[in-house]
């Protein structure tokens, strides 16, 4: 079997589609340059199918077969020595705004409670859609019921603690509480990870009048399905954590990577795959800010937040005009720091608010790029996340960016280290299952695949700073992923050794 064939086999499987054997023998007839992008365009086809597809057959493959090598080959900016306009360039920006849903502040208790029930009455509902939740009951229903009933609930967990090699679990819902007690060494492994103020559905037996006997908890979680491809193979870089006008920023990796953006850096495979790079996010903390933590004055280069923005809004200048900018704010940019978090505005940002092709977004944001569907957040909740649940740690982010989305809400737990706003509406819901989640605040790199998912922890361009060597963490600098939009291939370019 060919490396190219090999490759192919891989990227269906790696969809979480099935290669008929005539599909197989059929893909074995194609030459190397058309390979690729036949199986790429079969894989598009399928994900936009009205009708579920599990298996790429021979007929699929006919379909869509690359018959012209010249436009196979979509990677190559040059060819024969003469430069060709970049594939990103030849095709107009789809970006699409898809959670549009206004602020409703509300400082005083009735706008707490409504904040809570909105979260309550929105999780519940994704949950009761399933089919295995038809038979779900409330709190007060299960009080009146006889011992002994089998019973599933939903509710917030309003309080955890371990009694020997048990666990008490309380949870309320609208008008009603009980406590759940596991037993089962499986049952509490998975209690042990439930975090304050999550929904979740407990499935159990009625025990007596107030306590009931947990035989599996059940997550919100998002549905197993084939993520939506972008037609066009196009690419975005996704970034955080940037920290200009720190002493700590990497300046000289960060150019490298706006050079590598302008196919000047790099072996001739990397360039093409520049000509692709459509979109740049930064997901939150563009700037290191001022007075973020005690002491901070001691570690900026550039003292003045404004001043920071404008230093930021000449390095990007220099990213391909054909290239969009999506920036979300985080804990260190200059907007309130409870989630989620308004754009970042005019009064400090002027000059990348001149910038036409910069789109400046909330935090968190959900956003169609050419079709894919982009779950973004800076990921302050990651902290006290990866800190309390057993099996979690700093230096695999991207498990607890699983957990976030199992619990289908960016910062599950309030008054903790994350704050959040007094809003009417929980705008932290995760509503539909995103193609991809993207998270960064942890400065530390990694990818993982979900359910049909591709989650994405972006590394930071700062390099280690006192307080991260002071708890041990060793960030990942200088590493830029990068996702085909059309296979969902992530491609972390390593700005340390490219050059």
């Amino acid at each position: 079997m060919s490396e190219e064939l090999r490759q192919a086999l891989g990227s269906i499987l790696e969809a979480g589609y099935q290669l008929s054997v005539d599909g197989f023998e059929y893909l074995k007839t194609l030459e190397a340059p058309l390979l690729q992008e036949t199986v790429n365009k079969a894989l598009y086809q399928a994900s936009r199918a009205e009708a579920e597809i599990n298996f790429i057959d021979g007929e699929l493959l006919r379909k869509v077969e690359v018959k012209d090598t010249s436009r196979a080959d979509f990677m190559a900016p040059i060819l024969g020595g003469i430069m060709k306009s970049p594939l990103a360039k030849e095709h107009a920006s789809e970006i699409k705004v898809l959670n549009d849903m206004p602020p409703e502040s509300s400082g005083d208790l009735e706008g707490f409670i409504d904040y809570f029930r909105s979260r309550f009455e929105n999780i519940s509902k994704i949950m009761r859609n399933r089919m295995d939740m038809k038979d779900v009951v409330t709190i007060g229903r299960t009080l009146s019921m006889p011992e002994k009933t089998k019973v599933k609930v939903i509710g917030f967990v309003s309080n955890k603690r371990s009694s020997g090699s048990r666990l008490f679990v309380e949870l309320e819902d609208e008008e009603d509480s009980i406590t759940v007690m596991a037993s089962d060494g499986e049952t509490v492994r998975k209690g042990l990870s439930l975090l304050m103020d999550q929904v979740i559905c407990v499935e159990g037996v009625k025990f007596r009048q107030d306590l009931m006997i947990a035989k599996d908890f059940i997550w919100p979680d998002i549905p197993a399905r084939q993520a939506k491809r972008s037609e066009v193979p196009l690419c975005a870089a996704f970034l955080a954590d940037v920290h200009v006008g720190s002493l700590h920023f990497r300046r000289d990796l960060f150019e490298r990577f706006i050079n590598w953006l302008n196919m000047e850096v790099g072996p001739p495979q990397s360039r093409k795959l520049a000509s692709r790079v459509k979109y740049v996010v930064v997901s939150g903390d563009l700037v290191d800010g001022i007075g973020v933590y005690p002491n901070q004055m001691d570690e900026l280069e550039v003292s003045d937040i404004r001043e920071q923005y404008e230093v930021s809004a000449q390095l990007l200048s220099g990213i391909p005009d054909y290239v969009e900018i999506i920036i979300l704010p985080g804990n260190h940019d200059a907007v309130r720091k409870s989630l989620p978090q308004p754009t970042i505005t005019r009064d400090y940002a002027e000059s990348l608010h001149d910038d036409d092709r910069v789109h400046f977004h909330p935090n968190p944001s959900r956003v169609s790029l050419h079709g894919v569907e982009a779950f973004l957040s800076h990921g302050k909740a990651l902290d006290e996340i990866l800190a309390r649940v057993p099996g979690l740690d700093f230096h695999h982010p991207v498990n607890g960016m699983e957990l976030l989305l199992r619990c289908r809400h960016v910062a599950p737990t309030y008054g903790s280290s994350t704050p959040i706003a007094p809003e009417r509406s929980d705008r932290l819901i995760i509503e539909s299952a995103p193609d991809l989640f993207q998270m960064g605040h942890i400065h530390v790199h990694g990818v993982k695949k979900y359910k049909g998912t591709t989650m994405i922890a972006s590394g930071g361009w700062q390099a280690q700073t006192p307080f991260q060597k002071r708890v041990n963490l060793d960030p990942t600098v200088g590493v830029a992923p990068i996702v085909d939009l059309q296979t969902h291939q992530v491609i972390a370019l390593d700005f340390n050794k490219l050059g």
